[in-house]
């Protein structure tokens, strides 16, 4: 058989079986198999299969593969761009060297689906994934924010009730962070917590909003934010904790130390949440680290490193201080150790701390 025709002939299979198994495929987060059926119904609340009696929430979805047509445009060009994504995630290290090259080519192939795509819910999701990865590229590669900024607003104007507006506002305030637009990031988690979605997203988006201060060095204006804030928030939420944390975070920055470790000492009593744990032992890390107290601090940290280390933002966290702490005690290949797992972890991507600890590694490290 000539292999023009044998390449076709199996193009034609994988597209008949494609066919067969129409389906949108939507991924649950820490599971691996997709629930699988047409999607009714999309909001900024989530989404409803026609094969599930219960609708889906918009923050415990990772992903969203849609059925597209014609099938040649869903197996030729749509998947390839989901795989070509997927191996750029993907922390094997094998991967490394074609990282960029996966990333070029999920962009290039899902600008290829967007300009032929028919379905709306597909085509959204898409402009969506375009925005995103543009961002992905500006902070890996420490390009200009400015295209992934604009492309992330046009998104959430033009779709204020899809299930991807938490995910995109999000990602827009904390582009708008490192580039210290704090009044714009603030603004961008305040509309968030106005948007139509869950009480839970709300509560997050508002204590986010009310640590902008403290990101942009104003500690007394953040604390009365907080303290606003948790007189309103519910007494069950766990945004209370988290709220907490924060405060004493702002009381470290205003120079009120010992009042910051007592309320952090406290959190640490009152609750068995690993993530909990995680953020008040890394906040009394930094509240030592202030005060050059680096054995003191160093102790926190470890805590967080070692134990309660399943958040990775707040692993990265600790790993960014640690590496500081003990260059100070000159401590140098634990640092290295350190800096070298931060820097070099796909587990990490996107962090900040990664993003610092690979722009202050020294010229030929890993």
């Amino acid at each position: 058989m000539p292999r023009r025709v044998f390449v076709l002939a199996a193009l034609t299979m994988v597209a008949l079986v494609a066919f067969l198994d129409a389906n949108d495929e939507v991924y649950i987060r820490n599971k691996e198999k997709p629930i699988k059926g047409p999607i009714a119904k999309e909001s900024a609340r989530g989404v409803e299969l026609k094969t599930v009696k219960e609708p889906i929430a918009a923050e415990d979805i990772a992903e969203i593969v849609y059925d597209i047509t014609p099938v040649t445009l869903l197996v030729g060009t749509y998947r390839p761009a989901v795989t070509a994504e997927k191996n750029y995630y993907d922390p094997d290290p094998k991967k490394e060297a074609n990282r960029a090259a996966y990333l070029v080519e999920a962009q290039k192939k899902y600008a290829e689906t967007l300009a032929k795509v028919q379905e709306k819910g597909a085509k959204r999701h898409i402009e969506y994934k375009i925005a995103a990865l543009t961002a992905r590229q500006a902070q890996d590669e420490g390009g200009d924010p400015d295209p992934a900024l604009q492309k992330l607003i046009d998104f959430k104007s033009k779709h204020p009730n899809s299930w991807q507006l938490a995910n995109c506002l999000r990602l827009l305030a904390r582009l708008q962070m490192d580039q210290k637009q704090f009044k714009e990031a603030e603004a961008t988690y305040l509309e968030l917590a106005a948007a139509d979605v869950s009480d839970d997203v709300k509560q997050e988006a508002e204590l986010l909003a009310a640590q902008v201060a403290l990101r942009a060095g104003k500690a007394d204006v953040a604390l009365k934010n907080l303290q606003k804030l948790m007189a309103k928030l519910p007494k069950d939420s766990k945004y209370q904790v988290r709220a907490k944390i924060a405060e004493a975070e702002s009381l470290s920055a205003t120079k009120k130390n010992p009042e910051a470790v007592k309320l952090l000492r406290k959190v640490l009593a009152d609750t068995s949440d690993k993530a909990i744990k995680a953020a008040a032992y890394n906040a009394l890390g930094a509240c030592y680290l202030s005060t050059d107290q680096l054995k003191e601090a160093r102790w926190e940290f470890l805590w967080v490193d070692v134990v309660y280390n399943q958040d990775k933002d707040e692993h990265a966290r600790a790993l960014y201080h640690l590496a500081q702490i003990f260059d100070k005690l000159g401590e140098a290949e634990r640092a290295a150790e350190c800096r070298e797992q931060l820097a070099g972890d796909r587990a990490f991507l996107g962090n900040e701390y990664q993003r610092r600890a690979q722009r202050e590694a020294p010229k030929g490290a890993p």
